[in-house]
């Protein structure tokens, strides 16, 4: 295991808040890679090449006792019962020898830290790799063979995929991802053959098929949990049974559906494929037919008009086109929200009041919110 020079600066400067000495970081051919003396980094150390050869704390009596060295102690630093490094720390004998023991457990642990993250970090990295790989139609499998093994992940098991999204996205930017990544995983680690990632703003789940029972009491605890600790709303869409790894994508893409129309119902909630009903006409229609019906229905209006248009026109819907609770409901004189009914008529050529216009209406406004959804 070799030092970064970023972590090797790290250690030092830990290290100089705790004793008022110099203190130097060697890796194991005698090099100074960090150093509270700026000037020493780059040169080369006889006696702390010696101490890294012997395994043994080597003390230096003068300078120049060794090429490049200055007094005090050097002492190699252990991680996994190897020598990773040297310490070194000037000054007399008398006064760092003391301190020796102390540096040395103290590197020792912050090597061990730094080695713990930057494995989790790789390990996070296989992990979306993986994912990403199995939700494509199309995949590279010696590679998703060899991330699998690296994550001792059996893909020839059945999985389900789950997607979880939050309601609203606009404050996705503050939200702290390290937090949530703990949150999940404290959910999964009773279920070893499960594993999941971050992708595009989403949280890839993949369940083992024998997990299925515990699917649902699961995604609500976790549902809660979310909740509470970033105080957001999140909805989760359940795949179909993946039997192979070739229909772990057929999985995503119908979780994916499942989770969109959730949100575009506005409703945290838990639902799967197979219990869709309505939404399956919207989320089964291709990108380019949306785009017509858009264009058709709304495409005379602005993007702000279309925005106001849906408020009053999703009003109308809720309470069943009765226009004092509309107009209660928008703070709005009936009148008022009865021109605005009438603007919409005039701006689409489709009338809310007509039972036909109203279902083209509808469904040209849950198009454009589920287009939005997935830019």
């Amino acid at each position: 295991m070799e030092l970064e020079p970023k972590v090797a600066k790290l250690i030092v400067k830990s290290l100089k808040d705790i004793i008022n000495h110099e203190i130097n970081l060697f890796d194991t051919s005698g090099t100074i890679i960090a150093s509270t003396d700026t000037v020493r980094i780059g040169t080369s150390h006889e006696g702390a090449r010696l101490a890294a050869k012997n395994q043994q704390t080597l003390t230096i009596e003068h300078d120049n006792q060794f090429k490049g060295a200055k007094k005090g102690i050097n002492i190699p630093v252990l991680f996994n019962q190897s020598v990773v490094a040297i310490i070194g720390i000037t000054g007399e004998r008398t006064k760092v020898e003391p301190l020796g023991n102390i540096i040395k457990k103290m590197t020792e642990i912050l090597i061990r830290e730094n080695w713990i993250q930057l494995t989790n970090f790789h390990q996070r990295q296989n992990y979306h790799s993986l994912a990403t790989m199995l939700i494509a139609p199309q995949r590279d499998d010696s590679l998703a063979a060899y991330l699998a093994s690296l994550l001792d992940i059996d893909l020839e098991r059945p999985r389900i995929l789950v997607i979880g999204k939050f309601l609203f996205t606009r404050e996705k930017n503050n939200l702290n991802y390290e937090k949530l990544l703990h949150t999940i995983q404290s959910h999964l680690h009773i279920f070893p053959g499960s594993f999941f990632s971050l992708i595009n703003q989403e949280i890839c789940l993949f369940f083992e098929k024998q997990e299925e029972a515990s699917l649902i009491p699961l995604l609500m605890q976790m549902q809660k949990d979310i909740s509470k600790r970033f105080d957001r709303q999140m909805s989760f869409g359940i795949g179909g049974l993946a039997e192979t790894i070739d229909e772990y994508w057929s999985s995503y893409e119908k979780a994916q559906k499942t989770v969109n129309w959730l949100i575009n119902q506005k409703s945290a909630t838990i639902s799967s494929y197979q219990e869709m009903d309505y939404g399956l006409l919207f989320v089964g229609i291709s990108a380019e037919d949306n785009k017509q019906l858009q264009k058709k229905v709304l495409g005379s209006l602005t993007v702000e008009e279309i925005e106001q248009f849906q408020l009053i026109f999703e009003t109308y819907k809720r309470y069943n086109g009765s226009i004092m609770k509309c107009a209660e409901a928008l703070f709005l004189h009936k009148n008022t929200f009865q021109n605005k009914l009438n603007r919409i008529t005039e701006k689409t050529g489709y009338n809310p009041r007509n039972l036909s216009d109203f279902t083209v209406l509808s469904a040209a406004f849950m198009s454009y919110r589920l287009s939005n959804l997935e830019r």
